[in-house]
């Protein structure tokens, strides 16, 4: 049998079947459409929400999307320290028979002030910074015992007014009595000698004064997170660390002394 045909001489068999697929295609487009307008006017609200700051809608946009979406301090490096340590120095000298102790000196912000404004700073501007990064990392490997001994004073009386620095042995035997890993006591122990150099010389300069005890602090200062970046207010107070004194075993060599003089001059302007 042959087929039936259209006026134009063409087979009427599928002449009908284009237009579901037509109405498909549009029901499609339209879909794509709403969804799209969707996302741009979702973007736009949480986007304006955030970039207003008095807008009443962003503390609630803010909780929604802040744990993917805001940005936060680390966006600008993955490892990014969320913590500023400052070392803090004081120190006594005689004058006569009796002891005089001086304020607290802080040694870090006197080096990065005399470095702002220059693009390639000397490394020495970061000296006390990196100094107090290193001591904390060993401090904070010790048991809590240990930190409450490393906190007190390394300094023994002999009598009739005469003092002296505990040894070195005596204190790793303490502290080997305590909870906690020798190695990380002994690591400690280092590094807290080097301080006591570094506070006697930096001390000897800044003062003008001949050093006999020093002690230092560690300042924490912690940022508001980002979103509070423009805040006057302090989400978190400042917080100290402070370690007993310690009397150096010999005073800096003439050579050394004569660095940490040209140092704090340039430092300071005197």
């Amino acid at each position: 049998m042959s087929k039936t045909t259209t006026v134009e001489g063409a087979p009427d068999t599928g002449v009908a079947e284009g237009r579901p697929s037509t109405e498909r295609s549009t029901r499609v487009a339209a879909v794509a459409a709403a969804a799209t307008l969707a996302i741009v006017a979702g973007y736009a609200f949480v986007a304006g929400s955030f970039t207003v700051a008095t807008s009443p809608t962003r503390p609630v946009v803010s909780e929604v999307f802040s744990p993917w979406f805001s940005q936060r301090w680390n966006v600008f490096a993955p490892n990014i320290m969320k913590v500023n340590r400052n070392l803090q120095i004081q120190v006594q000298w005689r004058d006569g028979n009796e002891l005089v102790h001086s304020d607290w000196v802080d040694v870090t912000d006197i080096e990065f002030t005399s470095a702002r404004g220059i693009p390639m700073p000397s490394r020495i501007s970061k000296n006390s910074f990196n100094a107090t990064q290193a001591m904390f990392t060993r401090y904070q490997a010790l048991s809590p015992q240990q930190r409450d001994r490393v906190r007190d004073t390394f300094i023994r009386g002999l009598g009739g007014g005469a003092f002296e620095p505990v040894d070195a042995g005596d204190l790793l035997t303490q502290l080997d009595g305590l909870e906690g890993s020798r190695a990380a006591a002994v690591s400690y122990l280092r590094y807290d000698y080097m301080l006591v150099r570094f506070a006697s010389a930096f001390g000897t300069a800044y003062f003008d004064r001949p050093v006999e005890r020093v002690r230092w602090r560690i300042e924490s200062d912690r940022p508001n997170d980002f979103l509070h970046r423009f805040d006057q207010e302090r989400q978190t107070e400042l917080s100290y660390i402070t370690f007993g004194w310690r009397q150096p075993a010999a005073a800096p060599t003439d050579e050394v002394q004569a660095i940490y003089d040209e140092v704090v001059e340039r430092y300071t302007g005197r």
